[in-house]
This record gives C-alpha cells, sequence and structure tokens, in this order.
C-alpha cells in the first residue's frame, strides 16, 4: 500500500490585523509574491458511468445504487465510507439523490450516467463526520514500465491501447484522480529511457515530467513474480514502505553517477572496458547508455552482502572471486513473494519534497494497476480530504486579500472561496484599498485550508523578502 507522506504545516494563530497594516500588505504582496501554477484540475465528483446490459427499469434500479456507491467514494476518497450506517441508509433509495440521469454509448458497450445531488451528498458526508474531498485534484502522472514474455520492456504511454493502461485510466476515473500517461515521443524519449523507469530513478523522473507540470509523479515496474527465475531488477536498495527526502534521493543518485564513472576510468596498467559493456562504447559515443549502465553497476556495487560467514563456498566464483549476485536468502525472499501473486509491481512516489517505495502483488497486471491507483487515492484523500467538524465547534477565521480591487475580482475571490469544501461560508466584512477582509467559517482545520488553496495558484499565501510567511491570515489574490 502506498506509505502516506505527512506535510506537515505550522498554524498561526488568529490575529484580527489594524486597517493600516492591511493596506500595506498589497505592497509587500506585489513585491513577494512569486507565481507558481500548480497542476490541480477540478473534477466532477456528483457523477458517476456504470456500464449496463440494457435500459430496463430493473438495470436502472441496480446501477443507481452502484453510481451512487462510487460518487460516494470519489466524494470521500474512500471506500470505507460504505460501511457507515448513514450512507448505507441513503443507498436503499438513491432515487432521492438523483438529479438526472442519461445512457451514453461507446465502442459498443451502453452506460447509464447519473448525476447526484452535490450539496445533500455533502450534508450527508458532513453530517455523518466523514472525511469530504472537494473537487480540486492533484495532477499525477505515470511512467510505467511493463516486462512481456520476451523480456522486452515498453513504457506505457496515451497511445497505447492495452487492458493495463485502461485499468489504470478507469480507475482513477472511478476515483476522481486526474492521472496522465508520457506521450513518449521524441522529447521523452531524449529525457527518459525504460532503463530509468524501470530503476525507478528520481531525477530521469523529474526531469521527464517537468513538460508535463504536475503535482505528483509515479514511476512502476510490472513484471511476472515467478520463483523460478530472479528478474533483471537494479533495486534501489531501497526497502519497501521507505520515505526519504528528495533532496537526499537526487544527491545520493548523483553521487552513484559520479563513483561509477570513476570507477569506469581506464587503470594506468591498462585499458578497461567502459560501463557501456562489451563492445567498448565510451560515453562520448553513447552517453545515455554509458550514465544508464553506470547507475546499474553503482547500485549493484551499493547491494548489501551478506556477512561472510553466512555464504556458502558454492555462491563464490572462484576465478573472479566475487560474490554471485544473489544469494541463498534472496533466492528465498523471491519464492515468498512469488507466494503473494502471479505478478509484482514496484513503485515509487515522487510529491511533496518526498520519495516513497513499496511493492504490491496480484495475479494480473490489469489487478496491479486498479490496486496502485486504488492505494493512491487513499493516500491524496489522507492529505485532501476534510474530517468534518461540529458546527458548535467550527472555527471562524478573518483573513486579509490582497490585490481585490474591482467587482470582478470581488466576485471571483467570493466565489472561489465558497466552492472550497473545508469553508461552509465565506463573507466579506471590510475593505481597505485593495485589500479585502474576509470571515470565513471553517469545517475543518485552517491547516485544511492551507493544503486546499496550495493545490492552486490562485491564492496564496503573503511572504515577506525572505519568502518566509507573513504574521496574520494575510493572502494575495492572483486570478
Amino acid at each position: 500500500m502506498l506509505t502516506a507522506v505527512k506535510r506537515n504545516i505550522s498554524g498561526t494563530n488568529i490575529k484580527r490585523t489594524r486597517s493600516k497594516y492591511i493596506v500595506s500588505l498589497s505592497l509587500i504582496a506585489l513585491l513577494s509574491y512569486t507565481s507558481s501554477a500548480l497542476a490541480a484540475q477540478r473534477v466532477v465528483v456528483n457523477e458517476a458511468q456504470i456500464q449496463v446490459e440494457d435500459q430496463s427499469q430493473r438495470t436502472q434500479q441496480a446501477a443507481q445504487k452502484k453510481a451512487l456507491q462510487q460518487v460516494l467514494v470519489k466524494m470521500s476518497g474512500s471506500t470505507r465510507v460504505l460501511e457507515n450506517a448513514g450512507v448505507r441508509a441513503a443507498l436503499t433509495s438513491p432515487q432521492s439523490l438523483l438529479r438526472s440521469y442519461r445512457f451514453s454509448f461507446e465502442n459498443g458497450k451502453t452506460y447509464y450516467v447519473a448525476e447526484f445531488d452535490q450539496p445533500k451528498l455533502n450534508e450527508l458526508l458532513q453530517r455523518e463526520m466523514l472525511p469530504l474531498w472537494g473537487d480540486r485534484r492533484p495532477e499525477t502522472i505515470v511512467w510505467l514500465a511493463k516486462e512481456d514474455d520476451n523480456d522486452a520492456r515498453v513504457i506505457l504511454d496515451e497511445s497505447l491501447d492495452t487492458e493495463l493502461q485502461r485499468a489504470l485510466k478507469q480507475t482513477a476515473k472511478e476515483r476522481g484522480v486526474p492521472l496522465s500517461l508520457p506521450l513518449m515521443d521524441l522529447t521523452d524519449s531524449v529525457n527518459i529511457s525504460s532503463f530509468d523507469v524501470w530503476g525507478r530513478f528520481a531525477g530521469p523522473l523529474r526531469k521527464a515530467s517537468a513538460r508535463y507540470s504536475v503535482d505528483n509523479i509515479i514511476g512502476a515496474r510490472v513484471y511476472r513474480n515467478d520463483a523460478s527465475a530472479i528478474p533483471d531488477l537494479p533495486e534501489n536498495v531501497v526497502p519497501s514502505g521507505t520515505v526519504e527526502s528528495l533532496d537526499d534521493v537526487l544527491l545520493d543518485e548523483t553521487q552513484s553517477d559520479e563513483q561509477g564513472a570513476k570507477s569506469s576510468e581506464p587503470s594506468a596498467g591498462g585499458s578497461k572496458p567502459s560501463a557501456g559493456g562489451q563492445d567498448g562504447f565510451s560515453s562520448e559515443i553513447n552517453p545515455m547508455q554509458d550514465q544508464q549502465a553506470t547507475q546499474y553497476n553503482t547500485l549493484q556495487e551499493k547491494t548489501p552482502s551478506e556477512p561472510s560467514d553466512s555464504v556458502t563456498p558454492s555462491l563464490i566464483d572462484s576465478s573472479s572471486n566475487t560474490t554471485l549476485p544473489f544469494t541463498m536468502d534472496e533466492f528465498a525472499d523471491y519464492a515468498k513473494r512469488a507466494s503473494e501473486g502471479e505478478y509484482a509491481l514496484d513503485w515509487v512516489f515522487i510529491g511533496g519534497g518526498k520519495v516513497s517505495y513499496g511493492s504490491i502483488y496480484g495475479d494480473s497486471p490489469e489487478a496491479l494497476g486498479s490496486q496502485l491507483i486504488d492505494a493512491y487515492s487513499n493516500y491524496l484523500s489522507s492529505l485532501y480530504a476534510i474530517v468534518g467538524i461540529e458546527a458548535s465547534e467550527r472555527e471562524v477565521v478573518n483573513v486579509s486579500i490582497a490585490n481585490i480591487g474591482s467587482i470582478s475580482s470581488y466576485a471571483s475571490a467570493t466565489d472561489y472561496l465558497n466552492s472550497l469544501s473545508v469553508i461552509e461560508n465565506a463573507s466579506l466584512i471590510e475593505q481597505s484599498g485593495t485589500v479585502a477582509t474576509y470571515s470565513l467559517t471553517l469545517i475543518g482545520t485552517y491547516d485544511d485550508l492551507l493544503n486546499s488553496i496550495k493545490l492552486e495558484s490562485k491564492l496564496r499565501p503573503v511572504t515577506d523578502t525572505y519568502g518566509q510567511t507573513v504574521e496574520g491570515h494575510s493572502f494575495y489574490w492572483s486570478n
């Protein structure tokens, strides 16, 4: 299961600022504000599409319930909401929450498309104190290398139409997660290779993803989980479940490249085969191949070896006096993994300044693809979904927003604030120059509010010349 990476956001005390100080915030904001367009996308959370065999009344009734279940999971970010008594009661009469329905037809298949009353569903989730995930969702790109029966590795791209790709896209659609696959055009082919994706290297994954302007990156490899045939895995020497700083991972990869480059230099006593292989191609002739081989050789060198007293003589090649790639313990480990599923998927997640690793197992690549997106959706929900607070205990905060100098900007800012799932109500209480002060009634916490606005660059905290957030709840409107 994906390892959740928690973001720690320091809260600030609620403080009412004076008008004179508030006016100066607009000048500070103009000097210190830097745009950082994030890739959050608004998704339709109150609609679901269910495949049906016909358009009979009985079929529609069954599809209504399935559609409502899908919408509730999409809006909450968790399948556990379906276990709630209040939700189960609502599922007995889905027509009471239905706004409209229609049938759509695609590739010879018939779909029942239902739209439900979102305000009523919001009220249901809040009343039952269940998570509520807004319609702004971070965009994610998935780099996935699949190994076929001929040991060839292919990176899934948008142009391919495979069962694994359809499973990824369909699960992401059902869970309301904006997800894309790379184009794998000439630009991508230059920036990244199947070796980089197979090795789950953070540096190449970030470089290749930059053109897509996404918030999060998933790199993964899928292969047959067979204990009788050890797969060729350039393992990053990172146990499943590990969470590391992105900066540390990138530094480690860079140092590995440098060490590998030094080890491939010719020795004083004679020439040494290059890291590119037996053909002796140097990095000057084929830099990409040389870099990839260097990364792999370095990772192999860094793989922890077994203690000397646990390695039997049969595992030592006396002609070269080097330990063979796999010990008996590693064979046993692969045998244990094979019992968990016919296929394995090893993933790396890059986002929020963190890098996390893990592995999942299943009976087919398609099942693994769905399992991966389900787990990733649960992870995102843990970051952004708001758990309701009793009405009597809800926090009311005043925030100052600079750059509200026209009727249109006021209307846009007000609509934006009221559209956030963490805000129950936003109302203007003061206007001083181009700085507007709003009173916000929060369903969640102030940290939840900061998490929500981080998904877009419309509203950003005001910072000083050193990039530090100024005291008070002060923001800059940039729409």
